[in-house]
């Protein structure tokens, strides 16, 4: 064990009390199953300090007693704690869906700039240093959602700390979002859209023969993202024939549940394009029309295609998960002039089709935000935030509606003049 200056040895080979430079608090290192342990006393005084320091070893021997992990005070133990926390609240149904982004978050960012500094000493200047490292990781600025969700990672590290006594409540770093405002989101135009599906037919015949069953399924995943507002990938990748219904009231419409959502569980309800994309799938697949599908409930995920590249199971080539999806997409609206939105300047993905769901709920069909919100697995607030430029739009022609008025003029005028009763 190396030996600090100003050290003094409380038990010979198990404890140790030192001081660092800069500072009077004195640290402690106990020796427990082998491993040194590093942690502060929070004492000035030295006969404070071994009198603490006992107390931590006697603690740590009690902990291992009782099959409970001793843990330094590093941000990185510390961190790896609060992601074990997370992960087994996850296991069980109880954590929240956000959680695996706070891991990824954790793991990325956080343990690889903190993971020295202990966790009860983090001080606003090693947030700020945690910021400029964090600018030079990611190459650019980042925008204040995700500075949320970084500082929300962060505080559940300080969360684990605080239950278990690693550090006060007093001790917590006050975090602030400072990120960039939120830009603008890339969308399509109404005229954009129509010239969107009306080339998709010519670029499947185009196809050579391993890429048209790809092409095929990319149309209907177009469709469902433009009619759902689903989030593309996950959420709609593994999405199966059980999650999907008829309304009860009609078939025109379908319930579909996903289960595996950004924000968990959730409905949201489809139209006449995902019925039509469904339905072409499921023949196309299984030589059947939708509603057999949906009556048998299978587990198997709808958007699969065939390969001829894939040896044949039961006389019927194997069901594959589409790969380089975007990149298609990309090729398919470059070629078709649509590639960059002109307001912005930047790139359309996927992500546009959802984002152009909304523009179009709110400005043509008129769902209010609330309804929207649902449907889409979103909060109220990002709506608001991020389609309020629709807001001019939209008031001119509520505004300009006579719907008021006309209801107005239909009630029966009273009879006869009218009088002012002066007060």
């Amino acid at each position: 064990m190396p030996i600090e200056k100003n050290t003094h040895v409380v038990v010979d080979n198990s404890l140790v009390i030192y001081q660092r430079e800069r500072t009077r608090v004195w640290q402690c290192k106990y020796l427990l199953k082998g491993k040194w342990y590093r942690c502060s006393t929070r004492e000035h005084d030295m006969t404070a300090a071994i009198r603490s320091a006992n107390m931590i070893l006697m603690e740590a021997h009690m902990r291992e007693r009782f099959h409970v992990v001793p843990t330094s005070r590093l941000f990185r133990d510390v961190a790896k704690l609060a992601i074990k926390r997370m992960e087994e609240e996850m296991r069980v149904g109880e954590g929240r869906v956000i959680y695996k982004d706070y891991i990824f978050v954790i793991n990325k960012y956080l343990i690889p700039a903190l993971h020295t500094k202990f966790i009860d000493r983090i001080t606003y200047d090693d947030i700020q240093d945690l910021s400029v490292w964090r600018i030079n990781k990611m190459r650019k600025i980042p925008v204040k959602s995700t500075m949320k969700n970084h500082n929300a990672a962060l505080n559940k590290v300080f969360d684990e700390a605080i239950l278990r006594n690693y550090m006060k409540g007093a001790d917590r770093p006050k975090l602030q979002a400072t990120g960039k405002p939120s830009e603008r989101r890339p969308v399509f135009t109404m005229n954009e859209v129509r010239r969107l599906l009306k080339g998709l037919d010519l670029w499947i015949r185009d196809a050579s023969t391993e890429n048209i069953q790809v092409r095929l399924l990319l149309k209907d995943y177009i469709y469902v993202l433009l009619d759902t507002g689903a989030r593309p990938g996950r959420e709609l990748l593994s999405l199966t024939w059980a999650n999907i219904q008829y309304a009860s009231y009609t078939n025109d419409r379908l319930v579909i549940h996903f289960e595996k959502s950004k924000t968990g569980r959730r409905t949201a309800i489809a139209k006449r394009l995902t019925i039509e994309a469904l339905d072409n799938i499921a023949k196309r697949n299984y030589g059947k029309p939708l509603s057999n599908l949906i009556e048998y409930q299978t587990t198997e995920e709808i958007f699969r295609h065939k390969s001829v590249f894939v040896s044949q199971i039961r006389g019927q080539a194997k069901l594959i998960r589409p790969i380089n999806f975007e990149k298609q997409f990309a090729a398919y609206l470059k070629m078709m002039n649509l590639l960059t939105d002109r307001i912005t300047g930047r790139p359309r993905t996927f992500y546009s089709l959802r984002h152009t769901y909304a523009t179009f709920a709110l400005l043509y069909d008129k769902i209010n935000i609330h309804t929207l919100s649902k449907q889409m697995g979103t909060s109220v607030q990002m709506i608001e935030k991020h389609y309020s430029h629709l807001d001019s739009e939209r008031a001119i022609d509520q505004l300009g509606s006579e719907r008021t008025m006309a209801l107005l003029d239909a009630v029966d005028k009273p009879k006869g003049n009218l009088q002012v009763v002066k007060s």
